[in-house]
């Protein structure tokens, strides 16, 4: 009965040992991640910002830096509505790994163009924002992350319906940005 007990006993420590030793290997991250922004779904639980996009794309080749692309488009149809499309381009650097966390740094151009419909004054944005994200790998192919960032943007509108000499308003503006956004992401 000892000898059972004492194997039983070396065994039980044997697994234990080794899923600590599995727990602390960091899988390798795949080179396409694909998110989506869930403050753009679920409004009421989560912020949302001008400046986040609802598709995001990063490329990940070999190395610590990634290249990222982002989309978003809106369009309303009532009387006063408006048609909005933006696009991002980015690169970020991975700064550390430990065991499901990722934590990185970097920057992103971004521009919008708007268009409302009762008035001919069309509005563009064009800003350059510097990062840090933090994400969390539920699986191997799935994680969240979020990107708060501090950003600087110009934005002018044009004026087409008016008879002044320069129909063009301009204003800078900076903040921080995408505080409390989340993304889901789905990597292959």
């Amino acid at each position: 009965m000892k000898r059972i007990t004492t194997a039983f006993f070396f065994f039980f420590f044997s697994v234990l040992c080794m899923a600590q030793a599995q727990k602390d290997t960091l899988f390798t991250i795949p080179q396409h991640q694909i998110g989506i922004g869930i403050n753009k779904f679920i409004k009421s639980i989560f912020a949302s910002d001008d400046n986040a996009m609802i598709i995001n794309y990063r490329y990940s080749p070999k190395g610590k830096w990634s290249y990222r692309t982002g989309f978003d488009f809106k369009k309303d149809d009532s009387e006063g509505g408006f048609t909005q499309f933006a696009i991002k381009l980015g690169v970020d650097r991975n700064l550390k790994r430990y065991r499901n966390w990722n934590f990185y740094y970097g920057a992103d151009y971004f521009m919008r163009y708007s268009n409302y419909k009762n008035i001919n004054k069309p509005q563009y944005d064009n800003g350059i924002g510097a990062f840090i994200g933090v994400q969390y790998f539920i699986s191997p192919h799935f994680s969240i992350s979020t990107e708060p960032m501090f950003y600087y943007k110009y934005i002018y509108i044009t004026d087409k319906d008016t008879f002044q000499k320069d129909k063009k308003t301009g204003w800078s503006e900076t903040g921080f940005g995408k505080i409390g956004f989340v993304e889901l992401n789905f990597h292959f």
